[in-house]
């Protein structure tokens, strides 16, 4: 990432493609679904130069982890998720 990246700008141009991919994944059962975001995320590090590939693969899952709160309070508002999805257990080193 360049010193001049822009988190919320990204997030925000990321929205709209969220959007057209969403209907593709809704359905899918969840192998399908994590085989192809894994494919997508192989993609992403493949694309980088060797010697940035795992800062790129953790700058990239931490930015997921800090999404997953607002996806699940996303998900609660529409229905699709009960409110005991918030509690959050942190993971095990």
């Amino acid at each position: 990432m360049t010193d001049d990246y822009d988190f919320q700008a990204a997030l925000r141009e990321s929205d709209g493609l969220v959007e057209q991919i969403r209907p593709i994944l809704a359905g899918q059962n969840p192998e399908v679904t994590g085989t192809t975001i894994a494919q997508l995320v192989a993609i992403f590090v493949a694309g980088h130069a060797p010697p940035l590939r795992e800062t790129a693969q953790r700058l990239l899952m931490d930015c997921a982890e800090g999404l997953v709160p607002i996806m699940v309070e996303e998900m609660i508002e529409a229905g699709r998720a009960p409110p005991e999805w918030r509690q959050h257990r942190p993971r095990s080193s």
